[in-house]
């Protein structure tokens, strides 16, 4: 559970930082903290693995570092074309020592908030389309695996259907119609992330995650 006072501080802090970290990363990562609060740490390990199924990430890599790596650069995502050159930037070019890291909280959120608004960034690119910050901070919130969040993030991605609607989904807001669709879009997810799942299998494991 974060301190109230610790939520404030990190979103001055990126304020202090804006022009190291550039508009876009500035601009996006309080908008992270606002939305994931206590649930950051879950809603990282999550971007991390699918970040890493996606090659945006090396299996190596983590969101914390990524995050220190930004601030401590020369350089910020504008000063490339592309979100990835800038990823490759870092991990080639930018050192900072893990070891030597302050650990006190509001640095520590700071670091994940930057390195989460990076490799979201990243994801948008990879999977050519934008991948909502409150969906995968709903399907974080849930328990369920990297592997599982990745194939529902592509279904949605390639349906008409509306990430953000995944939360009037669980609480049983949407009409019978739209309900379904959803129900048929996780369905269609989950069998794709572990293929030897029977259609009644993945209905169970539906009911049971949502």
């Amino acid at each position: 559970m974060l301190v109230p006072t610790v939520i404030p501080s990190a979103i001055t802090a990126i304020s202090n930082l804006a022009i190291q970290l550039g508009p876009m990363i500035a601009k996006y990562a309080p908008t992270v903290i606002k939305v994931a609060g206590d649930n950051l740490p879950r809603l990282v390990k999550v971007l991390e693995v699918i970040s890493i199924a996606s090659d945006v990430l090396m299996p190596n890599e983590k969101a914390d570092e990524l995050g220190a790596k930004a601030i401590a650069a020369d350089k910020t995502p504008e000063d490339f074309d592309q979100i990835n050159a800038y990823i490759e930037y870092l991990r080639n070019d930018v050192k900072v020592d893990e070891a030597t890291l302050s650990q006190d909280p509001i640095d520590v959120l700071v670091r994940q908030s930057v390195g989460a608004v990076v490799l979201l960034k990243g994801l948008n690119k990879e999977l050519g389309s934008d991948v909502s910050l409150p969906f995968v901070n709903k399907l974080s919130e849930l328990g369920i695996g990297g592997k599982v969040v990745l194939e529902i993030i592509k279904t949605y991605l390639g349906s008409e259907l509306n990430q953000d609607e995944i939360k009037a989904y669980i609480d049983g807001e949407l009409t019978l119609d739209k309900t379904k669709q959803h129900s048929d879009n996780l369905l269609t997810a989950y069998q794709t992330a572990n293929p030897s799942m029977t259609q009644q299998e993945a209905e169970q494991a539906v009911m049971k995650d949502f």
